[in-house]
């Protein structure tokens, strides 16, 4: 199962870099996101890990990732993965005259039995939560980390 949504934000692909890139944003516009740092040292970049612990309906997961791309300002990426399910999310920023069109890109490779029945029923779900990552992160980005706060 893959994930594929973009928003244009009217701010610069570096503006955007620059939310995305401080990791310490993530949980203002990222709802379901509790902890996202770096777990590595040195500086952030290809290889670096990040320790992510995600609310996922009602249950606390996990996941160690690791960067998988990192390129300012227009790539980033990471893998990670749990018991039931491996990951990616790409973070791509394209300039767009003013603004910035910027998608998020996420395949979902169930390995538990049940998320791999569960898994072909989650797709709309999945796509209303990633849209709404992606209007969070544009209102984080375009009036500041208040706008973002999800309702």
């Amino acid at each position: 199962m893959r994930v594929v949504e973009t928003v244009r934000i009217e701010r610069s692909a570096e503006e955007v870099w620059s939310v995305i890139a401080d990791l310490d944003t993530h949980t203002t516009w990222r709802p379901s996101v509790r902890e996202f740092r770096q777990v590595s040292d040195g500086p952030l970049g290809v290889g670096s890990r990040i320790r992510e612990v995600l609310d996922w309906r009602g249950r606390e997961i996990v996941i160690d990732d690791v960067v998988t791309a990192f390129e300012p300002p227009h790539r980033f990426g990471i893998r990670g993965g749990w018991k039931a399910a491996d990951f990616e999310v790409e973070f791509r920023l394209a300039p767009d005259g003013d603004g910035t069109n910027a998608t998020m890109d996420w395949p979902l490779y169930p390995k538990s039995l049940l998320l791999k029945v569960a898994a072909p029923f989650m797709g709309g779900a999945m796509r209303r939560a990633t849209k709404k990552e992606l209007e969070l992160l544009k209102a984080y980005v375009e009036r500041g980390p208040e706008a973002a706060t999800p309702e």
